[in-house]
């Protein structure tokens, strides 16, 4: 804390007892001026807009010549009628002059300074060049974006003269909100119990979040012993935005797209309630896809991914690059897939790689230098909505009601006739009617080794567009294209858990089976026997009743898998 006079001494403890701070707040007051950054809040009702207004009249710098502060806010109404109103109850017992036209407290004693900015749009942050400030802070941090936060951060705030050699940044918050990535990345994610002093890597300036929940502020419950009850009616419309302001939980915050999304069990839930798992070793016959989102200027990410034989989708490994050019990324990617020995079965890249740039396509480029043949994601319009739909598929943890059996009895003669007019899917279609749904025991189906951290973090972070015309899709934010390229990754194993992609699961894991048999009995003969039995019967389909009818297939005299074995 800095040093202020016997006068300034005095006038605090006036100050405290008066507002009568709370633990968590004092927490706030009480920081080393070295630390530049902190984030104070969490919940809703903490009193973070209170102790963040009252900061400079109860630390006293105020009363340092030249002093000057401001406070911002989305939008200046939101001042008005909450931060504004709060500083006209106590700043003027100071000495604090108001300027009504301005917005600004003016102390002539001392020619110190507090402000009220407001930056609404992006364009909105230049109107401050020409100003500097000793303590800023954002009121609802998360509703910036993260840019306008940085650009104010690291070039408005220094010291304003000799005498008043304080410059800091205060903020407050809930979770929610189009800054959501950048402040959870920044402040949240290091502990998300707060209380931890942060040196950054690239400034050396410290900053740190304190974290501060309802049952925090005393006082305010004292003014409303009934807020905890009326938050619950939130649980009723929405409840991801009443664990945000109820808990401070920044993986359900209003908006919230991903509310299944489980990076941890959470109590109560099913035991497979959980997407984030331990790595483990991945068979080699499983299907792999790779998947990219690429760009240079924004970020290129890439997923391996491996489909079970239970239909589940495993993310094993990620990559990132930022303002890299197509030859060092795809060669980086070719260097993986070698020193893995990954045998990708299928790969997809966004559609735009296919766009004619004058020379060479991206998808030319990323062949020529990845050794991988490229598929396009096919971004046509309702796509992105579509491919957001697989993802919520994916995450769904609880099981459906499955579907019963609507037919009575299997007819022969129809099921004959069928496959006579029809073929073999519309006698496949016939016969599944006399069959009930098995219940579901691959769900969720999406699971993320907890080493691909890119992927796993941006996952909470996405909110719906909802002021932005188009409610159903995902609101863009800076780092955003690993979920882009999750949709990708799920649309294409949605192709190969339904078939389109001509591999045949049940097929893979029974020769998987005949091979692990050979290995453990070494009988040539009888793996060979084996084989020839498993690809005569993907040939055939049997009807009761009915001559066993062709399906496409051949009987090979010697497996192509026993050959590629003895290779």
């Amino acid at each position: 804390m800095s040093d202020i006079n016997s006068e300034g001494n005095g006038f605090l403890q006036t100050i405290q007892r008066e507002i009568k701070p709370h633990p968590k707040q004092e927490d706030l007051i009480s920081l080393p001026d070295e630390i530049f950054e902190a984030l104070y809040g969490g919940a809703a009702y903490g009193g973070k807009s209170f102790i963040l207004t009252l900061l400079p009249i109860i630390r006293g710098w105020y009363k340092y010549n030249g002093f000057r502060a401001i406070m911002f806010r989305r939008k200046f109404p939101d001042m008005e009628r909450e931060n504004i109103r709060l500083s006209k109850e106590y700043f003027p017992s100071t000495g604090a002059v108001y300027n009504e036209t301005k917005h600004t407290w003016h102390w002539p004693a001392y020619n110190s300074y507090f402000d009220f900015g407001h930056i609404q749009h992006a364009k909105n942050m230049y109107d401050y060049d020409s100003a500097q400030y000793n303590y800023a802070f954002y009121d609802e941090l998360t509703h910036f974006e993260g840019h306008s936060y940085f650009y104010i951060v690291g070039s408005r705030v220094r010291p304003s003269s000799a005498g008043c050699n304080i410059a800091l940044v205060r903020n407050g918050t809930n979770p929610g909100g189009i800054g959501q990535s950048f402040v959870y990345d920044r402040f949240v994610k290091p502990n998300e119990n707060g209380g931890v002093i942060i040196r950054d890597k690239g400034t050396g300036l410290y900053r740190t979040f304190i974290k501060a929940l309802l049952q925090d502020n005393p006082s305010g419950l004292e003014y409303d012993p009934d807020y905890a009850n009326k938050l619950k009616l939130l649980a009723i419309s929405n409840p991801a935005e009443y664990k945000a302001k109820a808990f401070g939980d920044w993986h359900a915050f209003k908006g919230s797209v991903f509310t299944t999304f489980r990076p941890i069990r959470f109590p109560g839930e099913p035991n497979n309630a959980l997407h984030v798992i331990e790595p483990f070793n991945i068979p080699e016959w499983w299907p792999r896809i790779l998947s990219i989102d690429w760009g240079k200027r924004a970020m290129c990410h890439a997923m391996w991914a491996a489909i079970s034989p239970d239909k589940r989708l495993f993310i094993y490994r990620e990559k990132a690059w930022m303002g890299r050019d197509i030859p060092y990324w795809a060669s980086e990617i070719r260097e993986v897939n070698d020193e893995s020995r990954e045998n990708i079965a299928h790969c997809v890249i966004c559609g735009s790689a296919w766009q004619e740039r004058g020379t060479e396509t991206v998808a030319d480029q990323f062949q020529r230098y990845s050794g991988l043949v490229p598929n396009s994601s096919e971004n046509t319009q309702g796509s992105r909505i579509a491919g957001l739909q697989t993802i919520h598929d994916f995450l769904r943890f609880e099981s459906k009601i499955p579907l019963r059996s609507k037919e009575a009895f299997y007819d022969l003669d129809k099921a004959a006739w069928i496959f006579r007019n029809y073929g073999t899917d519309a006698l496949l279609k016939y016969r599944q009617q006399f069959f009930d749904e098995p219940d579901e025991g691959n769900i969720p189906i999406l699971q993320i080794f907890n080493t691909c951290n890119i992927v796993i973090d941006t996952i909470p972070l996405c909110i719906y567009n909802d002021d932005k015309g188009n409610p159903e899709d995902i609101q863009q934010f800076d780092g955003d294209d690993p979920i882009d390229n999750l949709r990708y990754l799920c649309k294409t194993a949605r192709k190969f858990i339904d078939g389109e992609l001509g591999i045949d699961m049940e097929m893979a894991v029974k020769r998987q089976k005949a091979l692990a048999e050979l290995d453990s009995s070494k009988d040539m003969t009888k793996f060979y026997r084996q084989m020839e039995m498993i690809e005569h019967g993907k040939g055939m389909i049997h009807i009761p009743g009915v001559t066993t009818v062709p399906n496409g297939g051949s009987v090979m005299r010697r497996s192509r898998f026993a050959r590629r074995r003895m290779h």
